[in-house]
């Protein structure tokens, strides 16, 4: 796994969370340390675009989905997605 900017990795998570999916799967799933889920699964939260369930599961919420929508719109992020592809 390259070098990731927080936006990507912000990104991967809120994909990762759309079925909704505890912390630790998280962490797996992105590749993050305890301490770097713990910052963003907060900072997204308090931002609207991720909640916690009953369960404790972290899901996506209708305003992280429409902003996915809108990065997978965007040509920036096409481009990294463009740059991964021909190395």
């Amino acid at each position: 796994m390259g070098n990731r900017d927080r936006h990507e990795i912000a990104i991967e998570i809120l994909r990762k969370a759309a079925a909704g999916k505890k912390k630790t799967e998280i962490m797996r799933d992105v590749g993050l340390s305890f301490l770097q889920a713990k910052q963003y699964l907060g900072e997204l939260s308090k931002r609207g675009l991720l909640q916690i369930d009953q369960e404790n599961n972290y899901k996506t919420t209708k305003k992280g989905l429409g902003f996915l929508e809108k990065c997978d719109q965007c040509p920036l992020f096409d481009w990294g997605r463009e740059k991964t592809r021909s190395s």
